[in-house]
C-alpha cells in the first residue's frame, strides 16, 4: 500500500563501506559509524504480557509515522 505522498521516500539502503567512506568527511555518520553491521533484536512480548498491550502492524506504524513527518513539515 503505497501513499502517494510517501512514494518518494528513499527505501534503499547503503553499504557500510560508503557509509564509513562518507563518515571521513561528515562527523555525524562517524557517530553511526561502531553501529554498523550490528543487529538488534527488540520484543514487545513483556508489554503484551503484563499491560495487555495490542502493538500496530508493522506496516501501520511505518505509514503513521512517515504520515506525522509530512505533517510537522519535516520531509516533502
Amino acid at each position: 500500500m503505497e501513499n502517494k505522498k510517501t512514494a518518494n521516500v528513499p527505501s534503499r539502503e547503503l553499504p557500510d563501506w560508503f557509509i564509513k567512506l562518507l563518515a571521513i568527511f561528515n562527523p555525524k555518520l562517524k557517530a553511526v559509524k561502531p553501529y554498523l553491521g550490528m543487529v538488534k533484536r527488540a520484543s514487545s512480548e513483556k508489554a503484551v504480557k503484563m499491560l495487555g498491550w495490542k502493538p500496530r502492524s508493522a506496516e501501520e506504524a511505518i505509514l503513521a509515522t512517515a504520515n506525522s513527518l509530512i505533517q510537522m513539515n519535516l520531509v516533502k
